[in-house]
């Protein structure tokens, strides 16, 4: 049954946390000692009958959206029965399914201890690799850290957590323990509130021997904290400028979204060069692994512009509110990502938006980044795969291998989504003659007025839509005919279909001689050859195709990825070398040969293109410019109208 999204009286999946230890939660304790070196020790007590029980490593991650659970990185596991240093009880994995563990409880025990490692090694369940631990910074995901009985949901399930640091070492979560809700720099051995199992993995655990804490936005409720783990405390001291942008972000964000639906939120920032990974989204916190918080570098800059807002609205677009298709009762449920368009397009969206409206980025840097965005999804590929295509078929396409993915596509619904939920903007201050706009569905959608309630707070639980809901709301902020307008973008095989929300918005996608200043600086500067809309290929700065585009110049004369340029017309390869030719080829009436290496072998392919240079870009069109001076303008005030 559909629940309607203007009323948040649904039930909520969280469950509320529990203060008192209850006999039947599973105890858990994650000693950190050894994650220096790279390996986490865990001991888990579990509840358990006589006969068969079965527990489960965690497969479906939510903010992973992919069956990638690092289980291959589960070793030297042993279970007994509690209480006893008899011979371990012996367990077998599942045929079917190897994150299923079976074990045959002896009579007369009524609990069980787990004890097991995770090691921090590459997993071949993961397509990229992964690395948490440093000497002084570890970053904790649960689900990577914890068995769970398979017995009844996971939001059911209770847990009670205990970390173990190193000496002077330091920890910060939304996890909170038994004698306060203040957020705090937890060690060495802390035991925190008992939670559900569902809360326990969505709480992830930033620890570290140079730790801080910084308030943000003092004068909102709930809490909110920036806390940070480095290397040297040195590198622990943040830019007042950097701070007052974080408090900007969390207001403007409380100004578009209208309620909360966390006790307290947590920005948790592992900065280490020796981490790697993703950044991953959670209800009342995100944990970003970063190689830097030095703002003063650009590139260490512009990635937090992007990692803060987007992780931070995933709080409500995502967490709060989920497709029902990835509102799974555990782990080890599929999720279907028919949805996924909402949860990561609307979500890349407001990212641009709130690091425009926070300060993060100037409304001319967030246009440069749609155009980029507008870029990398203008692939071949759209021509036989949709949108929703790639939101059906997420769970296969997040390798992010560049060989041929402009004719595979990826997650393109992350940046399709920003192009359409732009469209979805600027249509309904289009429809109500500028008295609304997508904030005001926000609004309603992500914070469904309470009955009897003034405020739209809620505490933390998952109120899941369908895609019936989700129109319901548009129609409720402006009256149109929205499933059409989706169902004709998500299924179309166009991609000018993809940038009507831009050229409404004031700016045509075009293609012309010159790249736009921030794309010709960094390619100039990377010494790297972008021609993918002219010969049909990046070249690396020692000439190796990243990818060769389907039909393209290259790709007709025989080039493919992987294949090393060393020469352009009889000339040494270089970027300026190969961009003189392309940009020659208007006037010669001569092919570009170009000589390439490919597995040791020299071959000379012959290009047939006279078009010259040709790169994407966004220019000003007669509409008007509703995203400097309207959608990326900071909010003064509470300005969504009441549904």
């Amino acid at each position: 049954m559909s629940r309607s999204p203007l009323t948040a009286s649904a039930i909520l999946l969280f469950s509320i946390p529990v203060l008192a230890q209850s006999p039947q939660a599973v105890q858990i304790r994650i000693d950190l000692t050894d994650a220096p070196r790279r390996i986490i020790h865990v001991t888990e007590q579990l509840p358990v009958h006589p006969g068969d029980n079965v527990f489960c490593y965690p497969k479906w991650i939510p903010g992973r959206e992919r069956a990638d659970g690092p289980i291959d990185n589960l070793t030297g596991i042993f279970f007994r029965a509690a209480n006893s240093q008899g011979a371990p009880i012996a367990w077998r994995q599942d045929l079917e399914d190897p994150y299923k563990i079976h074990v045959s409880i002896p009579s007369r025990v009524s609990s069980l201890t787990a004890s097991f490692d995770l090691l921090g090694a590459p997993s071949h369940a993961q397509p990229a690799e992964k690395n948490h631990t440093s000497s002084h910074v570890v970053m904790v995901e649960p689900s990577d850290v914890v068995l769970y009985p398979l017995d009844k949901p996971v939001h059911d399930t209770q847990i009670t957590a205990t970390i173990h640091l190193p000496a002077n070492w330091k920890a910060a979560t939304a996890l909170r323990t038994a004698g306060s809700d203040a957020p705090s720099l937890n060690g060495p051995d802390t035991t925190f509130k008992t939670v559900s199992i569902e809360k326990f993995v969505d709480s992830p655990i930033l620890a570290g021997d140079h730790c801080r804490q910084y308030p943000l936005a003092p004068e909102i409720r709930p809490v909110h904290t920036l806390d940070v783990c480095t290397e040297k405390e040195a590198d622990l001291t943040l830019h007042p400028a950097f701070l007052a942008k974080m408090t900007a972000l969390v207001q403007q964000a409380t100004k578009v979204f209208a309620g909360h639906h966390y006790d307290h939120y947590d920005f948790l920032v592992a900065a280490s060069p020796h981490l790697s990974g993703d950044s991953t989204e959670h209800t009342e916190s995100a944990d970003y692994v970063v190689s830097s918080v030095d703002t003063s570098n650009p590139l260490t800059s512009d990635n937090l512009a992007y990692l803060l807002p987007h992780e931070y609205t995933h709080s409500w677009c995502g967490k709060y509110r989920r497709p029902a298709g990835m509102a799974t009762p555990d782990y080890n449920t599929p999720m279907r990502t028919d949805l996924i368009w909402v949860y990561e397009g609307l979500t890349q969206y407001y990212g641009n938006v709130l690091a425009a409206r926070a300060g993060f980025r100037t409304p001319a840097d967030t246009v440069s980044a749609l155009d980029f965005e507008a870029f990398q999804i203008d692939r071949p590929g759209r021509r036989w795969r949709s949108v929703q295509g790639t939101a059906d078929a997420s769970a296969i396409l997040r390798s992010g291998d560049v060989v041929w993915s402009n004719w595979r596509l990826d997650q393109d619904y992350y940046l399709a989504g920003t192009l359409l939920w732009l469209e979805a903007d600027v249509k309904i201050r289009q429809l109500t003659h500028g008295a609304k706009s997508l904030d005001d569905f926000a609004a309603l959608f992500f914070s469904p007025p309470i009955p009897g309630s003034s405020s739209r707070d809620t505490g933390p639980g998952i109120l899941p839509y369908t895609f019936a809901d989700l129109v319901q709301a548009l129609n409720a902020t402006a009256p149109y005919d929205w499933t059409s307008f989706w169902n004709t973008r998500l299924n179309a095989l166009d991609f000018k279909l993809l940038t009507r929300g831009l050229e409404a918005g004031g700016y045509d996608y075009v293609y012309q001689d010159t790249m736009i200043p921030s794309e010709g600086d960094y390619i100039k500067a990377a010494h790297m050859a972008e021609m993918y809309h002219s010969l049909g290929f990046q070249a690396m700065p020692d000439g190796t195709l990243q990818d060769v585009w389907m039909d393209s110049p290259a790709y007709i004369a025989g080039l493919g990825p992987g294949d090393k340029l060393t020469a352009v017309d009889g000339k040494p390869y270089s970027a300026e070398v190969l961009t003189y030719a392309v940009h020659e080829s208007k006037t010669n009436t001569g092919p570009i040969n170009l000589t390439a290496s490919r597995y040791g072998e020299s071959q000379t392919f012959t290009l047939q293109y006279h078009g010259g240079e040709k790169y994407a870009a966004l220019v000003r069109n007669n509409n008007p410019d509703l995203l400097t001076t309207a959608i990326l303008k900071p909010r003064s005030s509470n300005q969504n109208k009441e549904q």
